[in-house]
């Protein structure tokens, strides 16, 4: 389901929540790579892509807050989740100003966190599809190897070979 997508990354400290994370995110059919400390995510982020990132608001060394202000700096358009077990109000306000598309405080229920790699999923796919179709977009296509002779297939045909006017032209004339 969730094959063509990059890994999720995850950045704690604690092994055991690591552990957890990776687990309920490969049992919903992502892939999930995870490192203890902000500075190792960091390096990941530099060579590996990655459709978003979970992380500790409390790390050892740097804080997922300035992992979130570096990562903005890096890599703006990766969405960044923030979990901890020492929410307040100003924190999560400060963490969504900061960036982060959510902030859950811990302990969480599975589904919340499910929730929100599934809305960053989402957002990776259509994100991709948008520039797909906008590079498709952009190409030229040869209306006149249609088949077709009636007068409605030509007038098809017919604004295709001429150059696009601009709205201080004259409008060309109807054609038969």
């Amino acid at each position: 389901m969730n094959a063509a997508l990059p890994p999720v990354l995850i950045v704690d400290d604690e092994k055991n929540m690591r552990l957890s994370l990776e687990t309920m995110l490969q049992d919903e059919g992502y892939s999930a790579r995870s490192v203890e400390s902000a500075e190792g995510g960091l390096g990941l982020i530099e060579s590996q892509s990655f459709f978003m990132v979970i992380t500790d608001a409390h790390l050892g060394g740097m804080t997922g807050y300035e992992f979130l202000a570096r990562l903005r700096q890096k890599r703006p358009e990766l969405p960044v989740l923030i979990i901890t077990a020492y929410a307040t109000t100003r924190l999560a306000v400060e963490a969504i100003r900061a960036g982060a598309i959510d902030y859950l405080s811990k302990p969480f229920e599975p589904e919340e966190l499910l929730h929100a790699v599934a809305r960053c999923a989402e957002r990776y796919r259509l994100l991709r599809e948008n520039a797909a179709l906008r590079a498709k977009a952009g190409e030229v296509h040869d209306l006149s190897r249609i088949i077709g002779e009636c007068p409605a297939m030509r007038q098809m045909r017919w604004p295709a070979r001429t150059p696009r006017c601009s709205s201080s032209a004259k409008a060309a004339p109807a054609r038969n």
